[in-house]
């Protein structure tokens, strides 16, 4: 019982603080209360683990429970002022009620249910088996727990052996904040549940997004196909069961990227976004480069009208707001990594910096694609027990839809496109570069299909909407889709 409460009082650490400050954004406080908790609970990480990040390295403040609960509650009474504050205005209310959701759309949901508990159950019943976390996010989490620094002494002098020592730790903050704020012993991984929360997590945001631009059912069936895969949810080695970064850093950028192509334009929202954004460069060294490919993909099509008519609309206007709004968040958040990476000399780790030059990377993106390509495809589409033949799937899917990727359509289509491809052209990147090629993409290509896997889904949901319409006519009769992104789709209820 002590593992039971102790891991979900790690989860509402987090979840009770994105609560509150989802009541500062007008687009959140206004997205169905179910669906809001996705965004919630990596919004309460990013700021919550953001914060004492910070605290701690700028100010030198202790991470222990007077700091943890203090801004665990200072960021709460803030986001409760935001509510209070919406109370006198006229904004619009989502419907609360379960009742007007389709029951097949229930029958899918059941689905993410399901294996949401069986996630969480894997959490409290078994020990951590996956290589990173035991070798990297854990061991990082232990020294800063020791010494109550994200600057620890084994860290910042350069004669101690340290993997990655200067791989951003916002996860391995939130996995001492669980830690300190539950008492747990040494041995004792209560900040398990707080990696698996990231699969529901997942799942929310995906039917939000989903829900919003193609409806129920292309929704249901994404959040039914995320439910199914068992490398993204079981497998120790990047999976929602594991305590890998690739998930967390998944969520972040995709949440982003998610707010910032909503139909509705508010600036405000794009500071949500740019938390979430930040949080993504403050987890992984690519969530940097991810970050950059959500506001690229977020202006793309803005841009392109721009050039080709020459003119500035509100509407394009307040999009730009939203992006500048956002980039300033995670320029900031770039910034802050940049001060604490700089005092943590770098040893045992690749500095791939060194190889991304014009003579490692042509004519060697193409004349090394034997090396690791046939590998690329054996990890995606060979690989039964870990995908189910997932992506076989998904590729007739993309066929069946791809006139997505035309017309007015194409302006929601290609940013999220785009936000699939990033991890992808990393991954590209670096194995290009690498000296063992084929063996880099054993081991790391998987994950960053995880890291892409928000938008994918996003936009698969929009394929099957293209598919059914075109091979079951019946099925958009009395449904409105908004192909550009404007508004919203047949309703807003949960």
């Amino acid at each position: 019982m002590r593992e039971l409460l102790a891991s979900a009082g790690g989860v509402a650490l987090f979840l009770i603080p994105g609560l509150a400050l989802a009541g500062l954004f007008p687009g959140l406080r206004e997205t169905p209360w179910l669906r809001r908790l996705g965004y919630a609970f990596l919004l309460g990480v990013a700021t919550l683990a953001g914060s004492l990040y910070a605290l701690s390295a700028l100010l030198e403040v202790p991470l222990r429970r007077p700091a943890i609960f203090g801004t665990a509650a200072a960021l709460t009474a803030i986001g409760i002022a935001g509510w209070v504050r919406a109370l006198g205005r006229k904004e619009r209310r989502a419907r609360r009620s379960l009742r007007t959701l389709p029951a097949p759309a229930l029958v899918l949901a059941l689905a993410g249910i399901g294996v949401t508990a069986g996630v969480f159950a894997d959490s409290l019943v078994y020990p951590l088996r996956d290589w990173d976390g035991r070798m990297h996010w854990s061991a990082q989490a232990r020294y800063i727990r020791h010494e109550g620094s994200v600057l620890p002494l084994a860290v910042v002098r350069g004669q101690w052996f340290i993997n990655h020592p200067r791989y951003p730790v916002l996860m391995p903050v939130a996995q001492v904040a669980v830690l300190e704020a539950t008492g747990a012993a040494e041995d004792e991984l209560f900040f398990r549940s707080l990696y698996a929360a990231f699969f529901p997590a997942l799942l929310l945001v995906v039917y939000d997004g989903a829900r919003r631009w193609a409806g129920w059912l292309p929704a249901g069936l994404a959040v039914a196909a995320a439910s199914g895969i068992p490398f993204l949810t079981f497998f120790p080695d990047g999976g929602a069961a594991s305590s890998y970064s690739d998930l967390p850093l998944g969520c972040f950028f995709g949440a982003g990227l998610a707010l910032l192509l909503r139909g509705k334009v508010r600036p405000s929202d794009g500071i949500a976004a740019g938390l979430l954004l930040g949080a993504a460069v403050l987890t992984k060294n690519e969530g940097t480069i991810l970050a950059g490919f959500a506001l690229l993909a977020a202006v793309l099509i803005p841009g392109l009208r721009w050039w080709k008519t020459r003119k500035l609309p509100r509407r394009l206007l307040l999009k730009g707001a939203r992006v500048c709004a956002a980039a300033s968040v995670m320029i900031a958040a770039l910034s802050f990594f940049l001060y604490w990476r700089f005092q943590i000399p770098n040893r045992q780790d690749e500095n791939y910096e060194e190889f991304v030059t014009a003579e490692h990377l042509f004519p060697d993106a193409l004349t090394r694609i034997p090396e690791f390509g046939s590998q690329i495809l054996v990890q995606t589409f060979l690989t039964w027990d870990r995908w189910i033949g997932f992506w076989w799937v998904a590729l007739l899917v993309l066929v069946a839809g791809r006139a997505i990727l035309k017309g007015r359509r194409a302006a929601l289509s290609w940013p999220i496109l785009l936000g699939f491809a990033a991890p992808l052209a990393i991954a590209w990147g670096a194995y290009t570069v690498h000296w063992n090629p084929a063996e880099l993409v054993r081991v790391t290509w998987e994950r960053f299909l995880v890291q892409g896997s928000l938008p994918f889904f996003l936009l698969l949901a929009l394929a099957l909407r293209e598919a059914l319409a075109t091979g079951w006519p019946g099925y958009s009769k009395g449904t409105k889709h908004p192909p550009s992104g404007k508004g919203q789709s047949v309703s807003a209820t949960t």
